[in-house]
Order: structure tokens, then sequence, then C-alpha cells
């Protein structure tokens, strides 16, 4: 029986093959060319942020002049060092800024003198808690502490203990006499005088006008008065009920620290009746009524007779250590005690008996250790004055202040010329305005809520908030109506309706976007305006914007994610078939969690097109800046600023011009972290198959 013959194995090649690949001309050539494409990507990439960068660093340190709103208030020859200007906060920048422009001449500050006269009305209480506050309590309270207080009544024990408890010991200046004075509208003719007693009755217990005298009319008693911290309020609850305020304060008044809210409120009601110092009526003496008391109105003789009741000695209160180590408050102290009787009559109040103005002059000498009161030159005294306290006395403190400016009293800078060579000193007439140096700073850019770069005003906040509205707007247009259209073509449309819907959806993404815009300023805003009304909604709006760049989005939702929900194996959703599900159950329960990294990605890549938009929001969204939460008020994005300003006259290197970059780089980062997160959210709910 023969044996079946072995296979011979197989003979090895006596040459290996040269699987190396064979040199092709054509393929290096497109190879190259390929890999040049993705060079040029990258260091184009690099080259916008380089771009972008470098500007967004020259806006944040270079120079930038702002106008002070203080002119210069006198001729500068090439000599001149102390330059003297109007008053006012605004001044408050030029020290900071260490150098300032006049003309086109730079100088830097040597000392600046910012001085300025700040009063505040907060009531004689009010005052005095100021005054004698602790320094934690005035830095919780954003307050400084005053130098000066007005008083409409003499200090209590209880305020000078406080006071002394502190480290301060209370100087009263006696300046004046008031007469209280009991007012009620103008438009009231049923009332003309009172009695005190009635007085007393009125703002202790009485609700009507008739529970006073019969033929008054049935109407409800309106009370205003000074707030409870005003020294009026405790010299009225004092004099007319007997200090003791809770029958007044049980008819719940209207209250206030501010004597125009009080003229006002009385004036607008015929039944209301009220009082404060007597300048105040005759500021308003047009809308309201003067009251006699027991047929006796206030006058010089009157008050100073005591006939009128409600008459009250009116003062100033300050302290020797404070007078000393801030030599311009015992300067204006004195400058007032000199001038106060030349103008207390025209404010509106009386003479202090001539015995009290010689013990308040006594009172400044023996504070200041001085043997007379010097004859004060206001143009010679330096450093800020700041009072606080009675509303009654604010009128008096701020005429005597408005006389000590126009003495010469004024800010003063004292700068060092030719900082840029001797050949830019130059002389500059009275009335140029000062300008000082200012940069904005990464703070300022990401909380300020104004963007104003006239004023120096460079917050962001406003153009991001716009931008966000409108794009989330847009995806609560765009993200239903795309999912929607995606859900349809790929589960529910024959091949063919696909076919043919699909490349018409994608046409909107092909329309300009110029005509989207125009679109939502002729069409979607009068629609808006038709449902909610014109005087709603403006007729630049963030709404319509935002419902249109949601329309020129869809597209771009609808397209991604049908591509998404149509690359899910149909296994999954015969799996689903068999298992009893409906068509509507497998789209939502299976193919969608199976596509939702496609889906997520399509919202991300919309979200970033709708930030950058452009066309759309800036023929339709407005065109200034606006920090606004309503989506019917006219807002500027941040795509929509760079397209007015980039394409109006601007200045190239400006700070406006630098700021364009700025915006830029923000909406860069803004994209850029979006897709960071979207690569994220990819990888994290990717499925495959």
């Amino acid at each position: 029986m023969n044996k079946p013959q072995q296979p011979h194995p197989p003979q090895l090649a006596q040459n290996p093959l040269n699987l190396r690949h064979k040199f092709k001309l054509h393929e290096a050539a497109i190879q190259a060319g390929l890999f040049a494409c993705g060079l040029l990507s990258i260091f184009t990439t690099l080259g916008i942020i380089l771009v972008l960068g470098n500007e967004s660093i020259a806006f944040f340190t270079r120079d930038q002049w702002v106008n002070s709103n203080r002119p210069i208030l006198s001729d500068m020859d090439e000599q001149t060092t102390i330059i003297t200007v109007e008053p006012g906060k605004a001044l408050e920048a030029v020290e900071a800024s260490g150098v300032i422009r006049v003309g086109q001449e730079v100088m830097q500050v040597v000392e600046f003198q910012n001085n300025q006269i700040d009063i505040e009305a907060v009531g004689t209480g009010g005052g005095f808690k100021h005054w004698c506050a602790s320094n934690v309590d005035l830095a919780e309270l954003g307050l400084k502490r005053p130098q000066i207080v007005n008083a409409s009544r003499p200090a209590n024990q209880s305020e000078i203990d406080r006071c002394r408890a502190a480290g301060i010991s209370p100087v009263p200046f006696r300046i004046g006499t008031d007469a209280l004075a009991v007012v009620v509208s103008a438009d009231n003719d049923f009332v003309s005088e009172l009695t005190f007693a009635e007085l007393k009755q009125l703002f202790g217990e009485a609700d009507t006008w008739s529970a006073l005298r019969a033929g008054w009319p049935d109407e409800p008693v309106q009370l205003v008065i000074p707030g409870a911290d005003s020294g009026t309020f405790d010299f009225f609850t004092e004099a007319v009920l007997d200090g003791d305020p809770a029958a007044l304060l049980a008819q719940i008044p209207i209250t206030s620290q501010n004597d125009n809210q009080l003229v006002g409120s009385i004036h607008r009601n015929r039944y209301s009746i009220g009082f404060f110092g007597y300048a105040w009526y005759l500021a308003n003496k047009d809308d309201l009524k003067l009251l006699a008391l027991d047929g006796v109105e206030p006058s010089a003789q009157t008050v100073e007779d005591g006939s009128y009741a409600l008459s009250r000695p009116l003062f100033i209160y300050s302290d020797a250590d404070i007078m000393r180590q801030h030599p311009q408050v015992k300067d204006f102290i004195s400058y007032y005690l000199d001038r106060v009787s030349d103008v207390i009559v025209d404010v509106g109040y009386f003479p202090a008996p001539s015995e009290a103005l010689d013990t308040a002059r006594n009172e400044w000498l023996r504070a200041t250790g001085a043997d007379e009161l010097p004859l004060v030159n206001p143009a010679e005294v330096s450093g800020p004055l700041i009072a606080a306290g009675s509303s009654t006395v604010f009128p008096l403190t701020e005429r005597i202040g408005q006389l000590f400016l126009a003495d010469g009293y004024l800010p003063r800078i004292e700068v060092k010329r030719g900082v840029q060579g001797q050949n830019t000193i130059a002389p500059h007439r009275a009335g140029v305005a000062v300008e000082y140096n200012d940069r904005p700073t990464l703070l300022e850019f990401f909380t300020n809520t104004s963007w104003i770069p006239a004023i120096g005003e460079f917050g962001v906040i406003p153009l991001i908030n716009a931008t966000l509205m409108t794009s989330t707007i847009a995806m609560l247009v765009a993200l239903p109506l795309g999912i929607g259209a995606a859900i349809y073509l790929s589960e529910y449309a024959s091949p063919r309706v696909r076919g043919a819907l699909k490349p018409v959806l994608e046409i909107l993404a092909g329309v300009p976007t110029v005509v989207y815009g125009y679109f939502a300023l002729t069409f979607m805003t009068p629609l808006l305006r038709g449902i909610f009304g014109a005087e709603v909604v403006n007729i630049y709006n963030t709404g319509s914007a935002g419902i249109v760049v949601g329309i020129l989005i869809i597209p771009l939702i609808s397209s991604m994610s049908e591509d998404a929900l149509h690359a899910v194996p149909n296994a999954l959703r015969e799996a689903s078939y068999g298992l009893g599900a409906t068509k509507l159950e497998t789209v939502f329960k299976v193919v969608m969690p199976a596509a939702l990294s496609g889906i997520l990605a399509a919202f991300i890549v919309a979200v970033s097109r709708a930030i950058g938009e452009t066309m759309i929001v800036a023929i339709a969204a407005g065109a200034g800046p606006n920090f606004s939460f309503n989506p019917f008020d006219s807002a500027e994005t941040m795509t929509g600023h760079i397209a007015r300003i980039s394409g109006g006259d601007l200045s190239y290197d400006s700070i406006d011009y630098n700021s364009i970059f700025a915006i830029g780089l923000t909406l860069f980062l803004m994209t850029f972290i979006l897709s960071a997160f979207s690569r994220v959210i990819i990888s994290r709910f990717r499925e495959a198959y």
C-alpha cells in the first residue's frame, strides 16, 4: 500500500521583498502642499493670536488722556508752576495719575491740593453719629469723618459722651437763630393759623382736620416731618410734644432727611402739614403757606424777643485737635464767624445775638491758642473741608462755602514744566481743560458696567451681556427647530424626501447675513412691536436680532444633528422595535442618547457661531453699549461694536483702535473655551458602534 506523499514545504524566496514606497514626484508634491497648508493654518492662527495679544497689551499700557472737565482759571505763562482750577471730585484722578496735560504740554504733578467743600445733610443726630463713630464703623459705611458738624440744636449729653469716648471734645460755635416754619400746601384754603394747643393736638392725636375745628373738612391729616436723626425733629418734639415723639410717630407720618422731598410732599396734598427750617419755606413760598402760631409769625423781632414759640439757636461744631491738625478747618470757621452776619438774613435765618457771636469767637481763640481772629485769605488755604449734619444749617454753610470758593479757595496743582524737553513749555490761556493720564485695568475691563471711551470708561460687561443675550435667544429658537428638523429628516422622512429637503434647508446657510439683518429690522421688529406694543419694543433690540440669528443657525444644528442621528446603527433601532417600542420611543430613548455627543457638538458649534455673528446684530440690535437684561431694549454686542467703530473715523493706534483688539481677544477666549468644552463633552458622551 502506497503511503500518501507529504506536501513539500514552500520554498522561501531567494531575495526578500522590497516593500519600500517608490518615490513618485507628483505624490511628493501633493504631500508637501498639504503639509504646507497645515503649517500655514497653524502659523496663521498663531499670528492672529499674537496680533490680538500685542494690541490688547497696548490697550492696557498706553497713555490715555482724559478730560477732567476742569479748566485752568487764569492765564499761564512759561514760568507758572501753580495752577488753580475749578473744584470738583473728578480732580481726584489728577493726583493718582502723576502727570497732567494742558493743551499739548505734559506736566509732572509735584503737589496736588484738591481743595473742595463736601457738605452732607444727614440730620443733626446723624452728623454727631458720623463724627464720633469708630474708624471701623466709618470704613464699613464707606464714610469720611466730618471735620465740622452742622447742628440745629445743642449737642445732648449722650452725644458729648460718645464723642469724648472717641477722643473728640465738641466745641460749639453759635452762628444764628432759626424759626421753625409750620406750613401747609398753597392749595390749602381753610387754615391760616393755629393755636399752640391745636398744634400739639394736630401732631399728637388728631386724625382728621375736623377734629380740631368744626368748620374744617373731615379729611385725614397727613403729617410730613424730618427724620428722627434730624435736630429739627428733636427740637419740635421737645418744644411741642414734651419730648415724647411716640404719638407723632404712631400716625405714620411721611419722613425724610431731604427737605426738598418734604416740600414736595406737602405741596401735592392740600390736607398735609409739616415743619422745617424757615429758610426752606422762603425758598418754596410759592408752593407753601406759612401758619401763624397764636397769631404770631416768625420774624427777626418775634424771634429775638421770644414771642414766636418755635425759635431755636443754630450751631456748627468742631474739635480743638481737628482744628490744629487740619489748619484749613480753623481758617474756614474763622472766615465763617466773620462773614455769617452778612449773609444769614439772605439765606432765611436770623442773626445770633452779638453776645452769642462773641462767645463763639472766644471759643475759637481758646481752641486754637491764638490771640485774635485772623483775617483769612481763602486763596492761601489748602486742604479739603468735610461737613455733615443738620439740613437746616446746610443752606447757611453752603452759602459761606460758596463765598470761600469765590474768594480763592480752589484746587491747586503745583507742576514741573518741561518734563519732555524745554521746547514743550508754552503759555496757555485761561479756560484750557486739564487732562489727566489714565490707563484701563483688567479689573475695570471685566467689572465696570459702562463702556464710554470718551470719558475713560472701559467696562466690557455691557458688550458681553448683549452678546450672551442674543446668543441665548438664538439658541432658544434654533435648538428645538434644528433638532426637530434633524429628527424628521433622519427618522421619518423617506430617502427621496430627505434628499430633497436637506439641500433646501441648507440653502438658508448660503443667504448673506446682511439680508438676515435687514429681515430682522424690517420684519421681525415690526412683528414684535405689533405683539407687545411699540412703547415696549425699541426699533433696535436684542430680541429680534437673537431670533433671526437663531433662524440663521438652524441649518447648522439640523445638518450636524441629522448626521449624528443617521450614523446610529440600524441594529439599535431594530432591537428597540423588537422589544415593542414605538417609533417615537425609539427616537427619544435609543437613537438620541446614542447620538448625544454629536448633538452636543452641534449645539456648542452653533453657540460659537451665534456669539461670532456680526452683521445681524450690527444692523438690528443697536448701536451703543447698554447694560440691560430686557430683550426689547437696544444694546450693542461685541462683534457689533467692533464693526461699528472700526467702520467710522477711527485714528490708527488710538485707545479706541486698541480697544477693538481687546474686545476681539475676549471674544476669541470665549469661543476657545466653548471649543475646549465641546471636546470634553464629545469625549464624555461619545458612543462607539
